[in-house]
């Protein structure tokens, strides 16, 4: 193991390195570590204390050359906590008699009927569930199938422990204690969800309020909590000054040394933890093939600690930032 940390007060102990059969190598940048040496369809108790750590160490973990059945994926995710079920749609009906726990993400057709969802189009900037009381905690996607290099489909992540610790001082009194109405109506592609109610005033809507600045239940580190951008509101503010809030919170959160992009190859399991992360997906080339399975976890009802302005910064926040 080795200690990643820019300064004595924050830095401590991660996973790093090789321990057992296992190596764990940071990616460059301001999260993620590539696991190495483990086949997820052996997993045991050992090698998934290893892996959880790593998991809240570095927030997303990248597997190479994964060659899992959607058995495999449910077996998995389910040591990580109680599963988010996906919707029953026309998409998920092939799986929900033998894996109700699989989503499938994909912009193949079938006789002209979708698979999956999400298709070909612009996925933006969120974190998934953030529109319930409780919040999703652990994703994970297996590629299936990828476009060819060059076709696009890459997948963007926001380190958002990152975002809070950088964020500038007056910025950050301005956050503590604050709380943001969530959205429901619309998704991740923009479009009304089924049964949803749209209305014109944010205020008037009937999405739950977290707090902006949460606190992760198993790191005790702070990160900014924004959801998605689209029809959220700053409880307490003017509709102008909420805006101009949002505004300046999404520009700090998703500016470039914030982000990591990842390049998808078939047999790729991607697991991040979405209570500290935002991830979004740019439109690609609709003729090329897109085909992935997810599983979900739930996560926790976001929280403020009442200390959190004095908690110290997340290791791989504290590396870049240099508090």
């Amino acid at each position: 193991m080795t200690v990643v940390g820019a300064a004595s007060n924050t830095a401590r102990t991660v996973i790093s390195g090789r321990i057992g059969n296992i190596d764990i190598t940071p990616l460059p940048g301001i999260m993620g570590a590539e696991v190495r040496g483990l086949d997820l369809r052996r997993l045991d108790d050992s090698g998934f204390r290893i892996l959880h750590q790593a998991y809240l160490d570095h927030l997303l973990l990248l597997l190479r050359g994964q060659q899992l059945s959607d058995a495999n994926m449910v077996e998995v995710a389910r040591r990580f906590g109680e599963f988010e079920l996906p919707p029953v749609t026309a998409q998920h009906v092939a799986h929900r008699d033998a894996h109700p726990e699989i989503t499938v993400v994909a912009n193949v057709r079938v006789d002209g009927v979708p698979i999956g969802e999400l298709g070909d189009g612009e996925v933006i900037w969120h974190s998934d569930y953030s529109f319930r009381e409780v919040i999703a905690g652990m994703r994970m996607l297996h590629a299936l199938e990828v476009p060819p290099d060059g076709e696009g489909a890459n997948t963007e992540f926001c380190n958002m422990y990152a975002a809070y610790d950088t964020l500038p001082e007056a910025l950050r009194r301005k956050i503590h204690g604050a709380t943001i109405k969530h959205d429901t109506a619309y998704d991740t592609n923009r479009k009304l969800r089924r049964g949803a109610v749209t209305v014109d005033d944010p205020r008037l809507g009937d999405g739950p309020d977290h707090p902006i600045v949460s606190t992760h239940p198993e790191t005790g580190c702070n990160s900014l909590f924004l959801g998605r951008r689209p029809r959220h509101y700053v409880n307490g503010c003017s509709l102008e000054e909420s805006a101009a809030l949002l505004d300046a919170l999404w520009a700090h959160a998703t500016q470039p040394r914030l982000q990591i992009a990842h390049t998808w190859r078939q047999g790729d399991v991607v697991m991040w933890d979405n209570r500290c992360t935002i991830h979004q997906r740019g439109p690609f080339n609709p003729v090329a093939r897109r085909v992935m399975h997810a599983t979900q976890v739930k996560g926790h009802k976001p929280f403020e600690a009442p200390n959190a302005a004095l908690r110290p910064a997340h290791p791989r926040a504290a590396w870049h930032s240099g508090r």
